[in-house]
């Protein structure tokens, strides 16, 4: 048996605890600590500005759905669902692609850079996204 000790204002409780129940109690309580519990797959709304179109600024909207415990990422557009390769899923930073095009993600400002590879071109985009149900930085993305 391991006792536990709860101090609740000035007395003392003393808490019996069969030792095999120990470390289900400590996995549950770490699990709900981590504030991930059963997270799942999340979806960022993302505004981008391509700054090299020819003729004006062109902005265009895109989802990210990221699952962390997965390692996936998937990119929609317009009707569309790219499934992407390569996925890399840290504390800071997130990324993906396939082969005609790459998208990073900082964890820490929703940033988002989009390339797209063509022939001889590399169209670059960059943006900011917010979880959905959030509203997305007012701050404008800095190269």
């Amino acid at each position: 048996m391991q006792r536990l000790f709860l101090n609740t204002e000035r007395k003392s409780i003393i808490v019996k605890i069969p030792i095999h129940a120990c470390a289900p109690l400590l996995l549950a309580a770490g699990v709900l600590a981590s504030g991930n519990t059963f997270a799942g797959p999340q979806r960022l709304e993302c505004t981008l500005t391509d700054t090299d179109a020819e003729a004006a600024v062109e902005h265009r909207s895109i989802a990210i759905v990221f699952d962390e415990d997965a390692a996936t990422m998937k990119l929609q557009e317009g009707g569309h669902t790219r499934n992407l390769s390569n996925v890399s899923i840290s504390m800071t930073s997130m990324s993906g692609g396939e082969a005609e095009m790459t998208v990073g993600v900082s964890r820490s400002s929703w940033r988002v850079v989009l390339q797209t590879y063509q022939r001889n071109s590399v169209r670059t985009e960059f943006g900011v996204c917010a979880l959905s149900g959030q509203q997305p930085s007012t701050a404008r993305p800095t190269r």
